[in-house]
């Protein structure tokens, strides 16, 4: 039998053991709440690198959108601008076309001045020249055209009848040989003989060969557009004629 001693002994012992427990249960708790504090610390530090990343993100998505609708419009843009070119290049070909259409039929007609050098055609930037030497159509010194130009400007005239949306503008040019006394008492200098002579080629195309004025154009440039230098009768002869040049209109 355990006496009274040994029995107050055993119940401090389990006073004592009791206390112990518990306060290794409460140090143990303390760590665990201070761990889970951390952990909610880092998760509330995550979750606003988190906010702040879906902040940014979305401005992002905003700003790319707003490149893309940027985007979207140039590329309208850059459409509409290349349409554009191509309906330009397009008109060109056609306007091309219709010349070598032109140049090919005033070549088929007019072949022999052609081949003996008293006509001349080329293309030049979108226009059609046709020169002449002032001797197919002329006389010296005088503005009636001659029985064989009428001739020559009707057949021309036939290949410009059907380019309706071209201006026909006659330019007269001569050398710079001074007009003689007799001469100088109708046109007072080359320049009232070059444009009278233009005059003449335009009111003829007018009249005999039925193209509507509101196409014709007559212009004189006397002797100060020469083609040719003037120190020979070989080469003033280049420079005494008259040029038929179909144009674009406005």
């Amino acid at each position: 039998m355990f006496n009274k001693a040994s029995v107050f002994t055993t119940c401090i012992m389990c006073v004592l053991l009791s206390a112990c427990v518990s306060k290794g249960k409460y140090s143990e708790l303390e760590t665990n709440q201070d761990q889970t504090q951390t952990k909610l610390t880092r998760i509330s530090g995550d979750l606003a690198e988190l906010r702040a990343s879906n902040t940014e993100l979305r401005d992002k998505n905003e700003q790319l959108q707003n490149e893309n609708k940027q985007l979207s419009g140039m590329i309208e843009g850059l459409k509409r601008d290349l349409q554009q070119e191509r309906s330009v290049v397009e008109e060109k070909e056609d306007t091309i076309s219709q010349l070598d259409m032109t140049r090919r039929e005033i070549e088929a007609s007019l072949k022999q001045q052609i081949a003996q050098k008293d006509i001349k055609i080329e293309e030049i930037e979108g226009k059609l020249k046709v020169t002449f030497v002032d001797k197919i159509l002329f006389d010296s010194g005088s503005t009636k055209i001659k029985d064989k130009g009428k001739e020559v400007l009707l057949t021309l005239a036939e290949s410009f009848a059907s380019a309706t949306d071209r201006k026909v503008v006659v330019e007269g040019h001569t050398d710079d040989v001074p007009l003689g006394e007799v001469l100088r008492t109708k046109f007072p200098s080359n320049w009232e003989l070059s444009t009278a002579r233009s005059a003449s080629v335009v009111r003829f195309l007018q009249e005999q060969a039925n193209i509507e004025p509101e196409r014709l154009t007559a212009t004189g440039y006397s002797f100060y557009q020469p083609i040719a230098s003037n120190e020979s009768e070989e080469t003033r002869k280049q420079n005494r004629r008259i040029e038929i040049i179909l144009v674009p209109r406005q």
